[in-house]
């Protein structure tokens, strides 16, 4: 595991594209990456892309390629953010899908509460979905 780099750009788009329906743009990710609130982690099949925001940490988007899922990368990638916002006594904010069971299984079990709903918030092809706002506070 290693932080994002603005190199990284072209692997995270191409990531992201096979994990969810919603298009990311290079010039969006570099966008990002070049700004210092932002900072990441990645794996060979997987990142996590945060921005710092005073005492809270927000999850930006965090992906998992679909044939490398279930495999340990994502709570891999979860628990470095952890250790950071533990480390800088810090919130993590995240939304997820309603309907992602996997992921709010994994969110819940490392402590991610549910705060609110966002109504329609994920757009996919043939319909809108809710999204779960969650939160963990650090110990």
């Amino acid at each position: 595991m290693r932080s994002l780099i603005l190199e990284d750009v072209q692997d995270l788009v191409e990531i992201r594209r096979i994990s969810f329906e919603d298009f990311w743009s290079e010039k969006e990710f570099t966008s990002m990456l070049s700004d210092k609130s932002f900072f990441g982690f990645r794996e060979d099949h997987g990142f996590i892309l945060c921005r710092r925001t005073l005492d809270c940490i927000d999850i930006v988007t965090f992906c998992v390629t679909p044939s490398y899922r279930n495999k340990g990368i994502g709570k891999k990638l979860l628990l470095e953010v952890m250790n950071l916002a533990e480390e800088t006594q810090s919130k993590v904010f995240l939304e997820v899908a309603e309907k992602n069971y996997t992921a709010r299984s994994l969110y819940q079990s490392l402590g991610f509460k549910k705060i609110s709903i966002r109504k329609n918030y994920y757009k996919f092809s043939d319909s809108f979905q809710d999204a779960i706002v969650m939160m963990r506070s650090p110990t």
